[in-house]
C-alpha cells in the first residue's frame, strides 16, 4: 500500500484559519478551478481505446430529466435520449454519451454552487 499524504493538526488549524480570510478563500478557490481547467483542457478524451459500454446511472437519468430544456445541441439531446433509454431498459450505453451528460451536469452544478461565504 502506498503512502497517502495528510495533515497534520496544526496544518488543518492554519488551513481552517486562512479560510476566514476572505482573500485566500477566493485565491484557493481560483488557483482550484484553474488546475481543473487545465487537466482537462489537456485531457486527450480518447475513449474510443479507454471507454467501453455502460449501463447509466440513476443520478445520471434524473438529470436528464429535471434537465431536459438545458440540451441544446443535436449532439447534447442525442446523449440525453440514449442516457435516459440506457437506463430505463437497463442496457449499456457508449461512454461518450455519458461524457456528454456529465460534462453537462458540471458545467450546470459549477454555476449552481455557491462559495461557503
Amino acid at each position: 500500500m502506498s503512502y497517502k499524504w495528510k495533515p497534520s493538526a496544526l496544518q488543518k488549524r492554519e488551513f481552517a484559519n486562512n479560510m476566514k480570510n476572505e482573500e485566500f478563500v477566493n485565491e484557493y478557490y481560483a488557483k482550484r478551478e484553474a488546475k481543473v481547467d487545465k487537466r482537462r483542457s489537456t485531457s486527450q478524451f480518447d475513449y474510443n481505446a479507454a471507454g467501453g459500454n455502460y449501463v447509466p446511472t440513476r443520478e445520471q437519468y434524473i438529470f436528464c430529466v429535471d434537465n431536459i430544456n438545458q440540451f441544446e445541441t443535436r449532439e447534447e439531446i442525442d446523449a440525453m435520449n440514449f442516457v435516459m433509454s440506457g437506463y430505463v431498459m437497463n442496457e449499456k450505453v457508449h461512454h461518450d454519451y455519458i461524457h456528454i451528460v456529465n460534462e453537462k451536469r458540471r458545467k450546470i452544478n459549477h454555476k449552481t454552487l455557491d462559495k461557503p461565504f
